[in-house]
């Protein structure tokens, strides 16, 4: 039975700290988190400064973003987005920031009901964020910053509550998908750091589902952090150039000359993060394949 199968083989060697929660004590701490997250955004917003309501009629809710709405219509909801939060900015950065950043985190510690929505939030902190730009592109390392921290530590959320609260709820919902991730990380025996890079980068399996199931099959919590870390920066790098190149054309109309010189940086910048990510035996396949091409061209010169 695969239900046992998963429970044997994904246990770590040593307790996890859910062990002794039943499926239905496991969900209603998940949901009790939940309204504790639900209740802590209300707060927040409560006690905000209100939103221009000239610029922000048209946004869309928490409650549009669970229902998908932002994975939708990302154009709109993007740009309504960015033109509220951009007068709202001028006179509240603390808490344009400070919220942006919380709703962002929430939204990955409780990865399902935020599936998709990585992307279009690094894309509007790009947007809205110009602040340490670098010199040549226009790229915000403030906007990297909060984007790729709100990233790695929502994940790092998600899997310390998984590793709480999640495995009955894992087992018992997505009991294939983790015996295929046992089976892919057998393969990795000896460099689990490797194996956790992989998953980061590669379309294997949802990111929420990488966040909440590696805290049950052994993954160190330190190999998970760093190799989000790693792993996150080509992304992250690419969504939020696209952000700044949106905000340029919002506010000074469209350059292509401009648009191009960026787009050609973002493009080296991301050849570059991307390469420590191609594995070391695919690095010595290659490297193999390149010296027995010129190898071959001096036997022929030889021969010639």
């Amino acid at each position: 039975h695969i239900y046992t199968y998963i429970h044997r083989r994904s246990c770590p060697a040593k307790p996890s700290a859910n062990m002794g929660l039943s499926l239905v004590q496991s969900l209603f701490f998940y949901a009790l988190f939940m309204v504790l997250a639900i209740s802590l955004v209300s707060y927040f917003v409560a006690t905000a400064p209100p939103l221009p309501e000239a610029q922000c009629a048209n946004i869309v809710s928490a409650m549009d973003i669970v229902k998908g709405r932002l994975v939708r219509e990302p154009q709109e909801s993007i740009l309504n987005l960015w033109k509220c939060l951009r007068e709202y900015k001028k006179d509240n950065w603390w808490h344009t920031t400070g919220g942006l950043w919380l709703v962002y985190v929430l939204f990955k510690v409780f990865g399902p009901f935020g599936a998709g929505t990585s992307m279009a939030l690094s894309i509007l902190i790009g947007a809205l964020y110009d602040e340490f730009a670098e010199p040549n592109t226009g790229y915000s390392l403030l906007a990297h910053v909060l984007g790729t921290s709100g990233e790695v530590f929502g994940g790092a959320g998600g899997w310390i509550m998984s590793y709480v609260i999640g495995r009955e709820i894992l087992l018992h919902f997505a009991a294939e998908k983790m015996a295929k991730l046992k089976e892919e990380m057998d393969k990795f025996q000896g460099s689990l750091f490797r194996y956790m890079l992989f998953l980061r980068i590669s379309p294997l399996f949802p990111n929420w589902f990488v966040n909440y199931s590696t805290a049950l099959v052994g993954m160190p919590f330190h190999y998970f952090f760093f190799a989000s870390i790693i792993a996150i920066q080509p992304a992250a790098t690419m969504s939020i150039a696209m952000g700044g190149m949106l905000r340029d054309v919002g506010e000074e109309g469209l350059d292509l000359a401009r648009l191009a010189k960026r787009g050609s940086m973002m493009g080296m910048t991301m050849m570059v993060l991307s390469l420590p990510l191609i594995p070391a035996d695919d690095w010595n396949k290659y490297i193999g394949r390149i010296k027995a091409f010129f190898g071959k061209g001096k036997e022929k010169q030889k021969e010639g």
